[in-house]
């Protein structure tokens, strides 16, 4: 290169003249790059007359396997020569790690190789001063196995391989996808699901013979396809378990279910809700086979679940703040009112929970049952860590999910089989807990008689312990502890109120604890109980477990349903405020107190089957289908077929819409703002509407319109109830919303709405009268004082009105007359 000026050129460097210029990586790439070129050239120039040819390409791929397979060969003989250490084999694959994974064991190797460091400064020696040697040389490696276990447990060769079929190896790291690539795997599962659901329909058809589109066996076959190559995915798909054609099967399927299965296969956002589910498990199983869920890291629960929890949380309130629910008729309720009125509130679900298992209590004092407390913990294969934080070298890459199986199917159902073969009863609550290390155990409160105590015991022991007997030894108490309620100690709600509050709401931990003075402690974690509610409440969500179940008892939804109709009743006083039959009427005071007790003795008491409780829910098929099609069904009320099949209590009149809140103006009022007196000031020098202006309506004609669309009324109240049960859902819902509207208007006329009979409106033409209503209100009229319509359909339908003059007016419903009676005076003192 020839250079203009003489400081351009290049210098040696000052002090290592006659030293060699050492060749940098830069250098070599480029004289490599050289190479190349002059032997493209060399080739060029040459013209071989094999160049470009199959021939030629065919020599020129062989020579390049030729010279990596050299390549291979070397680097096997210098590893050869040098092996590298254990040390740096456990290095390497440490590195192969995700970020989230291997930083904190990269932290807390760092940690100990400190906090060795300063111990050998001091001149300490012994066995504790070499912490870090160990855990590099047996944590690291240990823990490396255990992630290899959860990573073959979640993806195996099967997952693998289908994966790779749809093109998608990112599905076998799904731990380390963001929320944005599992969005675009979901979209591209659906497209594939799609096309080979094309493919599996012409297979049905050449099964069947039937090459209709709309016949569903077709279908059903094509989705048996489907479903499989889904299962190899890790997903359930949708109603398997009720779709599934297999040999031991004792009814055919339902195949009114396939279209709603299919369309969930072809949904993306069903796609991407099941990818997330999977995401957090397999990331959070990983974490804790690392030893990174336990007393001395988080509790229950990784930091990274916890924080994900809490970004949930905020997203839940956010739109909570943000919609409404709206009914058919316009009415708008806050939704984040709803939500914290209902027991969705931790508040209202743990005082529910609370209020049950206190009337649970009180019918075993009625009955003479004794109770006993009991705790369950599965068997060591299934704990990642010990109670002294360090690694279990029993676990074997069991997951949460496993362990509570083995609680539900291993222990609690072989125990209930046995117990309802020998026809013994017991009832009570069991709820779940986990572990420091996220491993669930369960604390039950059994009520039975007195002569089963001992035979049940026997029996939940024996569940209990039978598998991996020989860890145990003769102590059996780390798998199966029982003890009976002591009333010194206290009672059975107060044994297990702590477990409540544990699962549900901080706030039951307010207070400090009588015998220390200090906050209650949770022996798990050794954190104030207070301070582990959130990561409970977490870690339940994250693996979809149930955390509390009675058994034995009536059903609380029937509970809340009454309770639901009892509110209704007291926010329309003007309505019947007690139900005609004594027994739905006496379920229906039990729940509107609270008493628990008294709810299940109405509804039959407890150990009996489901079939002979008086009041049971009542569902009924929605009007309008979901996003898959589908009609589900939802909850109406309750009916109780002791006192007819017919007889249902409705307590959802409405259907309510989550809608997004509508903006409100900048120049809105303040709240408080009122205009006193009379119509406001116009904001123009002219008024075009005076204030006492008459205003007509066309109300008339709109209800003989309305009206006109139902079926018409029978000539008697005879026939009445068969005309109201003739009639369909959106029938009722109309007439439903007349009578509303018929009600605000005879609200609005009472208060002086309008001046002249003229704009008075004739609210007989929405509904007519019967003609035994209106015999009514002639016997009313004929006792000299001016009653109002609605009180004669009132005193029709068995009400009974109190007068102001000390009298009440009631109807026979046997000879149809007007009874007037006379109260009694109330006694002076």
């Amino acid at each position: 290169m020839e250079f203009v000026r003489d400081w351009q050129k290049p210098r040696p460097a000052i002090g290592r003249e006659g030293l060699p210029v050492p060749e940098t990586a830069l250098d070599t790439i480029l004289k490599c790059y050289r190479a190349d070129e002059e032997r493209a050239l060399h080739a060029e120039e040459q013209g071989h007359p094999l160049a470009g040819t199959t021939i030629g390409n065919a020599i020129d791929k062989w020579e390049g396997a030729q010279e990596r397979q050299e390549e291979a060969i070397t680097l096997t003989q210098e590893a050869r020569r040098h092996p590298p250490t254990l040390i740096e084999e456990t290095l390497k694959e440490l590195d192969t790690l995700p970020k989230w994974l291997r930083l904190p064991l990269i932290k807390h190797l760092n940690f100990l190789r400190r906090k060795q460091e300063d111990e050998q400064q001091k001149g300490k020696r012994g066995k504790d001063t070499r912490k870090y040697e160990r855990f590099l040389k047996n944590g690291i490696p240990a823990r490396l196995r255990r992630i290899r276990e959860i990573n073959a447990r979640f993806a195996p060769l099967s997952f693998q391989a289908a994966a790779m079929r749809e093109s998608l190896e990112e599905l076998i790291t799904l731990p380390n996808l963001s929320r944005e690539r599992i969005q675009k795997i979901a979209v591209l599962l659906a497209s594939a699901v799609k096309m080979h659901l094309a493919d599996a329909m012409d297979k049905a058809r050449e099964i069947t013979g039937n090459d209709k589109d709309d016949n569903l066996n077709n279908w059903l076959i094509a989705y048996q396809y489907i479903g499989r190559r889904v299962l190899k995915l890790g997903i359930t798909p949708p109603y398997w378990s009720a779709l599934e054609l297999r040999p031991d099967r004792r009814s055919p399927p339902d195949v009114t279910l396939v279209p709603g299965a299919v369309l969930r296969l072809n949904d993306a956002e069903w796609w991407n809700k099941k990818l997330r589910q999977m995401h957090d498990v397999w990331r959070e199983e990983l974490l804790r086979a690392a030893g990174l869920v336990s007393r001395q890291t988080s509790v229950y629960v990784s930091r990274e679940a916890l924080a994900d929890f809490r970004e949930k949380q905020a997203r839940t309130r956010d739109f909570l703040k943000a919609h409404d629910v709206e009914n058919e008729d316009g009415e708008r309720i806050s939704l984040e009112d709803i939500y914290y009125a209902s027991t969705s509130n931790p508040h209202n679900r743990r005082n529910e929970m609370m209020a049950c298992v206190k009337g649970m209590e009180l019918i075993a004092q009625e009955r003479g049952d004794v109770a006993f407390f009991v705790t369950v913990t599965a068997p060591s294969r299934f704990h990642s860590v010990t109670d002294a934080g360090t690694l279990n070298p029993k676990y074997k890459g069991a997951t949460v999910k496993d362990a509570s199986d083995y609680l539900v199917y291993n222990f609690f159902a072989s125990a209930r089989k046995l117990i309802k073969k020998e026809k013994r009863g017991w009832y009570g609550i069991r709820t779940v807990e986990p572990h420091h290390d996220g491993t669930p155990h369960w604390h039950m409160l059994v009520f039975t008689s007195p002569e089963n105590e001992e035979r049940i015991t026997e029996i939940m022991c024996n569940a209990a312990i039978r598998e991996d007997r020989a860890e145990l030894g003769d102590d059996i108490t780390p798998r199966f502890k029982c003890e009976k309620i002591d009333p010194e100690k206290g009672t059975p709600t107060s044994y297990i109120a702590t477990y409540i509050g544990k699962g549900i709401d901080a706030a039951a931990f307010g207070d400090t604890d009588p015998k220390t003075g200090k906050p209650p402690v949770d022996h798990e974690s050794g954190k104030p109980m207070a301070d582990t509610v959130e990561n409970a409440v977490a870690w339940a969500r994250l693996h979809r477990i149930r955390q509390f179940q009675f058994f034995g008892l009536p059903s609380r939804q029937v509970w809340r349903e009454f309770r639901r109709l009892a509110g209704q009743m007291a926010r329309n006083p003007k309505g019947p405020q007690a139900l005609t039959n004594p027994k739905a009427d006496a379920l229906l005071v039990a729940a509107d107190t609270g008493c628990f007790a008294s709810y299940i003795m109405h509804q039959g008491g407890v150990l009996i089957p489901r079939s002979e409780y008086l009041a049971r829910t009542a569902y009924v098929t929605a009007e309008e289908p979901n996003n898959y099609s589908e009609f589900p069904e939802r909850i109406y009320g309750i009916r109780m077929p002791e006192l007819g099949e017919d007889f249902t209590l409705c307590t959802h009149p409405e259907e309510w819409k989550i809608v997004r809140k509508e903006p409100e103006p900048d120049n809105r009022t303040g709240e408080g703002f009122d205009l006193q007196g009379g119509p406001a000031a116009p904001w123009t020098r002219g008024n075009n509407c005076h204030p006492d202006e008459k205003t007509t309506n066309n109300s008339t004609q709109t209800g003989q319109s309305e009206w006109a669309k139902l079926p018409p009324l029978p000539p008697s109240s005879d026939g009445f109830v068969s005309w109201f049960k003739s009639l369909k859902r959106p029938d009722r819902k109309k007439l439903q919303r007349l009578l509303k509207k018929r009600t605000e208007e005879s609200r609005q006329n009472a208060s002086g709405g309008t001046d002249t009979p003229t704009d008075t409106i004739n609210l007989g033409v929405v509904l007519p009268e019967l003609p035994e209503i209106v015999q009514v209100r002639r016997d009313l009229e004929a006792l000299g004082a001016d009653f109002p319509e609605a009180m004669a359909h009132s005193v029709f339908m068995g009400a009974r009105v109190r007068l102001g003059n000390g009298r009440t007016v009631h109807r026979d419903e046997q000879t149809g007359r007007i009874t007037v009676t006379s109260l009694q005076p109330e006694a002076k003192p």
